[in-house]
């Protein structure tokens, strides 16, 4: 999901950061993608607004409404790269 919301300029490892997701996917890690994207003052309030009415939302589509706000700001992303953590079963 992460590579589909990246910008163009924001693609230079992306090749390189697959092959290691995979990699780490393969040793049984969790892996996480890690990218970014710049918000002027303006975007952010806009955004900040509009979560803000998804999340008081009382209506039976409320996940939706949030999913839909956060997929507006998560596009043009930058790549940073990749992570991996074990994750061990744990007791109880």
């Amino acid at each position: 999901v992460m590579f589909e919301r990246l910008a163009k300029k924001g693609q230079d490892f992306e090749e390189k950061t697959r092959e290691h997701i995979n990699e780490y996917a393969d040793a049984g890690l969790r892996t996480l993608v890690v990218a970014y994207r710049e918000l002027d003052e303006e975007e952010y309030k806009n955004f900040s607004e509009e979560l803000l009415q998804a999340k008081n939302s009382v209506s039976a589509d409320r996940d939706e409404k949030v999913d839909e706000v956060a997929d507006k700001i998560e596009r043009d992303l930058i790549l940073l790269g990749a992570t991996a953590v074990e994750d061990k079963l744990q007791k109880g």
